[in-house]
């Protein structure tokens, strides 16, 4: 613990991590709180810019993270935060509905170029502790997250839509320091590059059962988890009538939490094995979640903390369990993870959107609909290999089924 706490590389991975997603956690505040009076969107319109702005920064994930395994990540870093940060800066200035989802869509291929190679960098840095490792770069992007929404709600009450700038302006100010520490973390040769192996393959333990149960997990927790962000202001302020600021304080508080229930679930993850955590983590977020609405008033603040905590402790394994299962491709299986999946959430998210329409289901009913993903979730878990952490080896995957210690 005391090496990963003095890791430059992982620490200047976790920086930009920080950056990336406090501008993602400041999207749906600005969209769904602010560009939605100033443009005049409906849910539907909502769920669409933002499931567009996800749709990018996800389906290309793969993309960079072959880019990155292959010539190095460096600039993909690096290039990725300022992309970001200009583009979405950009986003408050748009006159238009089809033009803002246009720059948001452009936006998102920031996250997409820096979430491979910061994550399959935080696994290698991390050694045989994986996924207290991969933890710990999640409590940067985690903490970023959980920021957004305050940050958002205080600049652009101060400022207006425009103040999408000032929000920018925090990663701008970043990109330098995240240039030099990640200059530091580059290799010094490109000899393991070199010898590295480019034809992508699948971990041999992993059936066809076993991936199609992992992708199905991590796409549900993405739709789930998004639409829950997305519009978990949007209930709060239009069904339970809090203020702009007391909605987006909510929603912090869990995102805030959900940091360290990520720290505390790769921790636990090389204890007891990721399997057992997930379910857990799992069954316990799915009644919280519908407590949180079904009380729809200042209660929600003292729920909130421990749906984070609890929403948060099932992503380090998941993730590990993707990037294993491109075992000689780390920066693919990180790109998938954080990635393709996310791509269905984003789908996920416009289905949301679209069944949350007065018309239809109403928003009361679409959230509570999301509260049975996790449960169908925890069942998924059991067609996944076990993954548990030796004493004295490295990490250990196992087939379903297999004789495991923990």
């Amino acid at each position: 613990m005391r090496a990963l706490l003095r890791n430059v590389t992982l620490w200047s991975l976790t920086l930009g991590h920080f950056c990336t997603d406090m501008l993602s956690g400041a999207m749906p505040i600005v969209v769904g709180l602010y560009l939605k009076d100033t443009l005049h969107l409906d849910l539907a319109q909502i769920g669409l810019l933002l499931g567009a702005y996800k749709l990018t920064s996800s389906l290309t994930q793969p993309l960079f993270g072959y880019l990155s395994d292959r010539y190095g990540g460096r600039w993909f870093a690096v290039g990725g935060v300022l992309w970001m940060a200009v583009l979405q800066g950009l986003v408050g200035f748009m006159p238009t509905f089809t033009a803002a989802t246009i720059v948001a869509a452009l936006a998102g291929l920031g996250s997409a170029a820096f979430h491979p190679q910061g994550a399959s960098g935080a696994n290698r840095a991390a050694g045989a502790n994986k996924t207290m490792g991969v933890a710990m770069f999640m409590l940067g992007g985690n903490t970023g997250f959980a920021l957004g929404p305050i940050l958002a709600a205080l600049v652009m009450g101060w400022y207006g839509i425009h103040g999408t700038w000032i929000l920018a302006s925090v990663a701008l100010v970043i990109v330098p320091m995240l240039y030099f520490l990640t200059g530091q973390a580059e290799p010094t040769s490109d000899s393991a590059r070199k010898s590295a192996n480019w034809k992508l393959e699948l971990n041999p333990i992993f059936t066809t059962t076993g991936i199609v149960a992992l992708i199905l997990v991590m796409s549900l927790r993405a739709w789930s988890q998004e639409s829950f962000s997305t519009f978990m202001p949007q209930f709060f302020v239009n069904i339970a009538h809090f203020s702009k600021a007391e909605a987006s304080l909510l929603s912090s508080l869990m995102l805030f939490v959900l940091a360290f229930g990520a720290l505390v679930g790769g921790m636990l993850s090389d204890r007891v094995g990721g399997g057992r955590v997930m379910i857990v983590s799992m069954l316990i977020a799915a009644p919280l979640m519908a407590t949180i609405f079904i009380l729809g008033d200042q209660r929600s603040f003292w729920v909130a903390p421990f749906l984070g905590f609890a929403s948060g402790a099932a992503w380090p394994p998941m993730l590990v369990m993707a990037q294993s299962l491109f075992h000689k491709n780390a920066g693919v299986g990180s790109g998938v993870a954080l990635g393709f999946v996310f791509a269905m959430g984003g789908l996920g998210l416009q289905l949301t959107g679209w069944l949350a329409e007065p018309t239809r289901l109403g928003l009361y009913t679409a959230m509570l609909l999301l509260c049975a993903i996790p449960v169908l979730n925890a069942t998924l878990v059991f067609f996944l290999p076990k993954v548990k952490k030796a004493k004295t080896q490295p990490m250990i995957i196992q087939p379903v089924g297999a004789v495991a210690a923990d």
